[in-house]
């Protein structure tokens, strides 16, 4: 299917839909020609792996960095060069021929994230349970950088399978992902020095090297006490990313407006949200969906092994067809799901790191990408074991 023209979609005419990338501006225009022109004096190309054409291709590669650099094109350019760098020091472009090791797979597999349909626009819906990460076996059985080659495949699976698929289905370019990020059973203790430090180190990779890749944020499940973190952490966010990040509490009230978001095209069902933490994972198994990074080397073992999956993803992965490409979503501020926070007492500049550290572990930088490396700190979020979500 050819794709439809972003501009054309964009245009005045019967339903004036806002395309799900803006096209870009003369400014960005001319930084893009730079860029290029850099590249070919540099003796650099961008490879085919970040250039699908089904995605947009070179120029929506170039376009994402120029966004996430918008100050100036040579800015956008040094951050490009060391992706470049980065790509080829690593071997980044072969990485989805390298299933990783069955004993490590055993855990990567366990993380509770899943790709759920397509919202409105014909984004692809990833949920995440943040708390149920495996973070203590996945510590004890793998190092830092096996760990971190594991999310850089699910990332590069992601651009080459999920975005082109989604491509497809809403006739444009698609290359941002809807993140669900549930915070049930959230504690403290979970997250220690060593966790922080592996999740700061994943959302540092995907931020410098998969940028412009959040299309909007739903916290859902959050505790109370989340209203008062949030009137803290986005002090250290631009408005731009702010307006993308939608914090709800839990019960029938979020599972109502979660869905008005996301729309008839997600998969997601409510008990995969609104379960007891002991249950997480089995409404989505008994849905078909697998969990993404299992998933993602699944697709990579059936490709060496010459079986390519019917619609192109892991089966069980991304299942219902429909695609509301007539509708859009409508956003809407945090503080309307919240009950109003007290004022802010004076905060420690100790505090004002730990909660800027917090910012870096959901993933909400402007120019950071998904949620898969999406976690929380102990030092901001505290919910007693004893938290219910709205079916318990």
């Amino acid at each position: 299917m050819p794709l439809t023209s972003p501009q054309r979609r964009a245009g005045s005419g019967v339903g004036g839909k806002v395309p799900a990338y803006a096209d870009p501006s003369a400014k960005e225009m001319e930084s893009m020609a730079k860029m290029r022109a850099w590249l070919s004096r540099d003796g650099l190309a961008v490879p085919y792996t970040m250039t699908n054409e089904a995605a947009g291709g070179e120029t929506r590669a170039l376009l994402k960095f120029i966004r996430a650099r918008p100050k100036s094109a040579e800015k956008a350019y040094e951050m490009l060069k060391n992706t470049l760098a980065w790509r080829a020091a690593k071997g980044v472009d072969c990485w989805l021929n390298e299933p990783i090791e069955e004993k490590h797979l055993r855990h990567v597999e366990k993380i509770p994230a899943y790709y759920a349909g397509f919202g409105k626009t014909g984004h692809p819906v990833y949920v995440e349970h943040t708390a149920a990460i495996p973070w203590t076996t996945i510590l004890a059985n793998m190092t830092a950088d096996e760990f971190l080659k594991s999310q850089v495949q699910t990332l590069e699976w992601q651009a080459s399978v999920v975005y082109p698929e989604a491509s497809r289905r809403a006739g444009e370019p698609i290359t941002q992902v809807i993140n669900v990020w549930d915070l049930k059973g959230l504690t403290m203790s979970g997250f220690t020095s060593d966790v922080r430090a592996l999740v700061k180190k994943a959302s540092a990779l995907a931020q410098d090297n998969y940028p412009e890749g959040l299309y909007a944020a739903y916290i859902i499940n959050a505790p109370k006490i989340f209203s008062l973190v949030w009137a803290v952490v986005k002090q250290f966010l631009d408005a731009k990313t702010v307006s993308k990040v939608h914090i709800y509490g839990g019960g029938t009230k979020m599972w109502e407006k979660l869905m008005d978001r996301l729309g008839p095209g997600t998969t997601l069902t409510k008990d995969m949200v609104c379960c007891k933490r002991a249950e997480i994972g089995k409404a989505e198994a008994a849905h078909g969906l697998q969990p993404a990074h299992g998933a993602t080397q699944q697709w990579i073992k059936e490709r060496l092994y010459g079986v390519e999956p019917a619609i192109g993803v892991a089966p069980g992965t991304i299942r219902r067809e429909s695609s509301q490409n007539n509708l859009f979503d409508v956003f809407f501020d945090a503080s309307e799901e919240l009950p109003d926070a007290p004022a802010s007492p004076p905060v420690e500049s100790k505090t004002l790191d730990r909660l800027y550290t917090a910012t870096r572990s959901f993933s909400l930088t402007s120019d950071q990408p998904t949620a898969r490396d999406a976690s929380t700190s102990p030092d901001v979020v505290d919910v007693s074991a004893s938290k219910k979500c709205c079916c318990c």
